[in-house]
This record gives C-alpha cells, structure tokens and sequence, in this order.
C-alpha cells in the first residue's frame, strides 16, 4: 500500500489536495476528537503527510515508485550500471608548493637586501647598556656608542642603594635616579 493509497488520492495530487485529505484523516483518526481513533491507524497517515508534505521527499518517493512498478529482468538487472563513489577530494598540494615557494622567496629576498638602519639619537633615558660621558658635576648624560664615551650603564638603583665595588656611582643628568656605570678599559 502506497502513502498515496493511504490517504486515498492519486499520484497526480496537488500539494494543498494532499494537505486536505491529511487533515480529513487526522481528524476521523485522531484518538483525541474521534471514539475508534487511536496511535496505531494514525501512525501510518503521519508518515504519509511526511514523505508527501515535502516535496524534496515526495519526488525521491515518486523515483522510488516508478523503479518498483517497472518491470526488470535478469538482462536489465546485470546492464544496469552501478554508480560509483564520487573520487575523494584532493588536497590542493601544488598550491600549497607554490605559496610555500613564494613565502621562502619573499623572506630570502629580504634577508639579502636588508640593510639596518643607523642608530638614532639618543633618548636621554638611561637604562642598561646606554653609553655615558660623565659631565663635570658628576652627572651622567647618555650618548650615542659611535661617538666617545666614559662609560657603560650596567644598572639602575634606587638611592639609598649601593653599586658593586667595580661599578661607580653617578646621578642621572635628569635626576631620575643613580646608575652604576663601567668604565671602559
């Protein structure tokens, strides 16, 4: 028995002459509005409201219909030819060659080209590793590494702090705190 049959229409039925005689047999069958309704004759008109509701599922019913009415023998049966599996996807490999042989190129081309830019001037903000000329009151200012210098800034204390024995003390030129300088030898 088709669903067609179950709701007792043809199979050249409309979408609103499916819907109606959907409702007309829920309705007699349904176990809440009618005394010989129950689950079990409802079952069957649900599911043929849900295969013939749809017509992405209707349509694959209809195919499946026509294969079944459709007589076939032994020859057909062995001609018919089997559909195989789509070919896996492949995976872009060249692609993904050729973007890896660009990036190198592009990284290569820089390392060969790259020049570093000269030092800039120097910010006056002491810190580890800035050169310094020890002014004539004891201050040290900060200078580019090129040019001369007295020293080396080793580290940075706080001022009742002490520097090591081989490090000398001097205030910062902006009065920011004291620097433990090394002399160059």
């Amino acid at each position: 028995m088709t669903h067609y049959d179950v709701l007792g229409i043809g199979c050249d039925a409309s979408t609103s002459q499916i819907r109606t005689a959907f409702r007309r047999l829920a309705r007699a069958h349904h176990p809440d509005t009618s005394t010989s309704g129950s689950a079990e004759s409802l079952a069957p008109i649900n599911e043929a409201w849900r295969v013939l509701g749809d017509p992405a599922s209707r349509r694959a019913y209809d195919r499946s219909l026509a294969r079944e009415a459709r007589p076939s023998t032994a020859e057909e049966r062995s001609s018919t030819p089997t559909i195989a599996p789509p070919p896996p996807s492949n995976f872009p490999w060249r692609f993904l060659a050729g973007m890896t042989a660009v990036g190198i190129g592009i990284v290569m081309l820089g390392v060969f080209t790259y020049e570093p830019s000269p030092p800039g001037p120097p910010d006056n903000v002491l810190e580890s590793g800035s050169c310094v000329v020890i002014e004539d009151n004891g201050d040290a200012s900060e200078v580019n590494c090129e040019n001369d210098h007295d020293g080396v800034v080793e580290s940075m204390i706080g001022v009742d702090e002490r520097c090591p024995a081989e490090f000398e003390p001097h205030r910062d030129r902006q009065g920011l705190g004291v620097v433990c300088v090394r002399f160059d030898v």
